[in-house]
């Protein structure tokens, strides 16, 4: 045998070959390319349209803010226990001037209802009899605010909306003495960005790197009829499995230069100093992605259970991987969670990427553990579909 043979026969040489192939074949899978990389521009890019849409400034057709709210006010207030002025109509009056809100008169009820179920406003106030006289003597004067139950986006922006008002009503009035205001700060927030887009898009691009490597590679060994021939010659399952495992993390991690530039372009965020830390981050996500998504693809028998068991990953990590509820060990050993907290200290707080070294070897140690389990269920299966 000559020196070529012999080196074509090595481990490395045959896990370097199934590398290269497998990376032929997903560069041809145009929905694995559609997946990894279109699906996450299109949420960066409806981020950056809804974020740039609050402030693109006045109307030219209403004079307010784009995005005011259609407010219908319905003033059945008929006390004059304020000698200066009707202060039902001087609070009307504030609520129309508002530059977030296009107020509509409604004389009843009745009426503003039956226009908030025809869409012509998408919310209303009513203000009550005796409510001049309730501010008068320093009783709490209550204002009704109606809105749809179906409308989400309004529910979550009426009543900041309509407080400012409040908030400008009273202080115009005096009628603010005694009383603590407050005032939010953001902190640790990189330049260039809000709050929003900032921890939204860190989230974003921890967890479109981790599920969309999982999800590709969840179709990596399952039905791979090339791989069924490559395993009639010396190549081990576990070079098979080494060498998937490379290829979907040489993709993720080409998916995170995308998302990393058009994240920090599309929003201004300037965190290039922490460009190497982040993906350092990002190839823990990357490997540990590959590893679970390999690993289930040698689970399932079917590429449709492969999808199946892809839904159930996302779904899953959606409900416990935001970081909106605690959920125990979950937190402290699932790579998201970990890589999502890493993320965001390293860009945001600048803490020192050595700080996490018990997050790092938790992910490794787990990747490790997902190749070892993906090679043992490998081993004993014949056909691979």
């Amino acid at each position: 045998m000559s020196k070529v043979e012999t080196k074509k026969n090595t481990k490395l040489w045959r896990i370097w070959s199934m590398f290269l192939k497998e990376l032929r074949l997903i560069q041809n899978d145009k929905f694995a390319l559609l997946l990894v990389f279109v699906l996450p521009t299109m949420i960066m890019v409806t981020m950056y349209a809804t974020t740039n849409q609050a402030a693109i400034g006045i109307s030219p057709e209403t004079g307010k803010n784009e995005g005011a709210i259609r407010l219908g006010i319905v003033d059945l207030d008929t006390t004059n226990t304020f000698p200066q002025e009707d202060l039902s109509e001087n609070f009307t009056w504030y609520l129309s001037n508002s530059p977030d809100f296009i107020a509509v008169i409604f004389n009843t009820e009745v009426e503003a209802l039956d226009a908030l179920y025809f869409n012509r406003v998408e919310s209303y106030a009513v203000i009550p009899y005796g409510f001049e006289g309730n501010i008068t003597n320093d009783i709490p004067a209550f204002v009704g605010i109606h809105i749809s139950s179906t409308d989400f986006e309004i529910q979550s922006s009426v009543f900041s909306k309509f407080n400012r008002v409040v908030q400008a009503f009273r202080e115009d009035h005096g009628w603010v003495k005694g009383e603590i205001a407050n005032e939010m700060f953001s902190e640790f927030q990189p330049p260039g960005a809000s709050g929003f887009e900032a921890t939204f898009g860190v989230f974003m691009i921890v967890f479109a790197v981790f599920i969309a490597v999982a999800a590709t590679a969840a179709q990596a060994i399952v039905g791979d009829v090339p791989l069924n021939r490559m395993l009639l010659t010396p190549a081990s399952k576990m070079e098979a499995i080494l060498a998937k495992v490379s290829a979907y993390f040489v993709v993720g991690m080409l998916q995170a230069q995308f998302l990393l530039i058009l994240w920090q372009v599309l929003f201004n965020i300037d965190v290039w100093a922490q460009y190497l830390t982040m993906n350092i981050v990002l190839a823990l996500m990357s490997l540990s992605g590959s590893a679970l998504g390999v690993l289930i693809s040698t689970l399932v028998t079917t590429r449709l259970q492969a999808n199946q068991s892809f839904l159930f990953l996302l779904f899953g990590s959606v409900i416990v991987g935001t970081g909106f509820m605690d959920v125990g060990l979950v937190d402290d050993y699932y790579p998201l969670n970990l890589g999502r907290v890493m993320m965001s200290d390293t860009a945001f707080k600048g803490v020192a990427l050595a700080e996490f070294t018990g997050h790092i070897l938790i992910i490794l140690e787990l990747s490790l553990a997902l190749i070892i389990i993906a090679w043992i269920i490998f081993a004993r299966r014949t056909t691979l579909a």
